[in-house]
């Protein structure tokens, strides 16, 4: 299964420090917008919010076992 997340990036990049962004991160379809100073605190921010999100939906890989287990049990092998 595949997970599609949706953000809104905001970069802030000062001409003086070209190699700095900073910025703020919303997840959709939230309005909250998290802040990030450089890349590193951007990739975790997006890391973290995707984890969130998968832990949240349903395993159907247990769903998945049982179901091949039951096909297997209906057709006794001869």
């Amino acid at each position: 299964m595949r997970l599609i997340k949706t953000f809104i990036l905001h970069l802030y990049m000062d001409l003086e420090m070209k190699e700095q962004i900073c910025g703020g991160l919303q997840a959709l379809p939230g309005r909250k917008t998290f802040p990030f100073k450089n890349n590193v605190e951007l990739l975790n921010l997006i890391r973290q919010l995707s984890n969130e999100e998968a832990m949240n939906l349903p395993d159907t890989t247990a769903q998945n076992e049982n179901d091949s287990d039951l096909t297997l049990t209906n057709h006794p092998a001869k």
